[in-house]
């Protein structure tokens, strides 16, 4: 009965040897052989979307411009979200048609610009002359 239970033990051990350190959250492991549970990353602060768009409007629309419409920015994650809708002229000088777009910004760098439909909130959101 010692060998087997000294056989468990080493197999254990050597099962845990190569792991090097279990999650931080393992209740079943001695917290000595825990890893450090990470830091949150810090929400960077709220970006000007207006001053953005103002600046940076043909990173966001293709064509002529003649108006944008901007909504406050929402957090995300570690990042900030904003609705925007342009009123312009494509390249071929037809209107555009309307359409709302969700932006995503971080460190101040346009992301991804999305088309939402009528049923996104983005599509409700009220949105103010940028």
């Amino acid at each position: 009965m010692r060998a087997l239970t000294a056989m468990a033990c080493l197999l254990a051990g050597a099962a845990l040897a190569g792991c090097g350190y279990a999650d931080s959250h393992a209740t079943f492991v001695p917290a000595m052989l825990r890893d450090k549970a990470p830091q949150p990353q810090a929400q960077e602060p709220m970006p000007d979307v207006r001053a953005i768009v103002r600046d940076r409007r043909q990173e966001i629309f293709a064509g002529t411009i003649d108006s944008v419409l901007v909504g406050p920015a929402h957090p995300k994650n570690n990042h900030w979200m904003f609705c925007v809708q342009a009123n312009g002229r494509g390249a071929g000088g037809q209107p555009l048609p309307r359409q709302v777009y969700l932006v995503e910004i971080e460190g101040g760098v346009i992301g991804d610009r999305l088309p939402v439909d009528g049923a996104h909130w983005c599509a409700r959101e009220h949105l103010e002359p940028a």
